[in-house]
């Protein structure tokens, strides 16, 4: 059997740049997944054809300045406005369809960006948000929760994937720890003009180390059922607790016994089988989807959905099953 095949998608923004995306079709879909990415949408086939599987059709789109989109790389500057109209193009061509938007990351960013953008144009609905390790903003991602600088990871972060169309070859494990021990002695802002990037970068790296956190339940009033996939060794793991804490609507938190790959972070292969034979993050996706209406399958435990507005999916790693409560994160 030929494997599906996507079909190229563009969107034209008002400014007349081209964001260019992979479009994933079903049969018969019961509703449209899209998720923007700065990670190359080519790279998400997988995703894009599980979501297919469920009875979606699925928007992969580079976001702006990234791989095959037009206009300039800016992280965290575009994704409201560019967002938004990506909805109201994608709710004309598919009158009807419900909306979900997903993300792990950087596009669990651009997916809420998205729904604050949609809401404002107020032209389409968002049936859904699903955001998975959430990085959320500049701060959050600059700085842990206790106000520590995440100097290493960002340095790490902003070489590969902050400054350029296409993701760099990330710096040698040598590299990375001389930079960081300049950025100890001469300042995170002052060592950076040592490292050959442009000026357009550079301003980029200093507006990350001024940047202030994000109020969420202010900037997220958007009256939309989320769901939040953390980690318990996830370094974004306590903004995602926050983000569900404070989310205005129903939220539902999902953690566990790993980091920011989620799954591919556990290890130990007899916990790794258990986690799979309780169905997985994949189950619990399918049972919230289903519990707000949406395409999915149902199951018994989504009773703790009903009537309360933050609850929680643990999964427990003495014995590999979830633990469901109505009880926020």
């Amino acid at each position: 059997m030929t494997p599906m095949q996507p079909r190229e998608h563009v969107c034209r923004m008002r400014d007349g740049t081209e964001l260019r995306g992979q479009f994933w079709e079903c049969a018969a879909p019961a509703g449209l997944v899209v998720i923007r990415t700065p990670y190359d949408a080519r790279q998400h086939a997988a995703t894009a054809r599980s979501w297919s599987a469920r009875g979606y059709h699925c928007l992969i789109q580079d976001v702006r300045g990234r791989y095959r989109s037009g206009g300039d790389w800016t992280a965290y500057q575009h994704e409201e406005d560019d967002g938004g109209q990506v909805l109201t193009q994608l709710g004309r061509e598919h009158p009807g369809l419900p909306i979900v938007l997903f993300g792990a990351s950087y596009a669990a960013h651009a997916a809420l960006e998205a729904a604050r953008g949609a809401a404002h144009v107020g032209s389409v609905t968002v049936a859904a948000v699903i955001v998975l390790v959430p990085a959320l903003g500049l701060a959050e991602t600059a700085w842990d929760s206790s106000g520590t600088p995440q100097i290493r990871h960002r340095i790490g972060w902003w070489h590969e994937h902050g400054r350029t169309r296409c993701a760099q070859n990330p710096l040698s494990a040598a590299e990375l720890a001389r930079r960081t021990a300049e950025a100890d002695d001469a300042g995170v802002v002052d060592a950076a003009k040592n490292w050959g990037w442009t000026p357009h970068a550079l301003a980029q790296w200093r507006r990350l180390w001024q940047a202030e956190r994000i109020d969420l339940a202010a900037r997220y009033d958007l009256g939309i059922p989320l769901l939040v996939i953390s980690g318990d060794d996830d370094f974004f793991d306590n903004d995602a607790r926050r983000l569900a804490r404070t989310w205005t609507a129903a939220s539902h938190f999902v953690t566990g016994p790993w980091g920011h790959r989620l799954a591919g972070d556990i290890a130990d292969p007899e916990l790794r089988s258990r986690f799979r034979a309780a169905g997985g993050l994949g189950g619990i996706i399918e049972a919230w989807l289903s519990a707000h209406d949406l395409s999915g399958t149902a199951a018994g435990w989504t009773e703790v959905l009903r009537d309360a507005p933050h609850t929680r999916s643990t999964l427990d790693p003495a014995d590999g099953a979830w633990r469901h409560e109505r009880t926020a994160p």
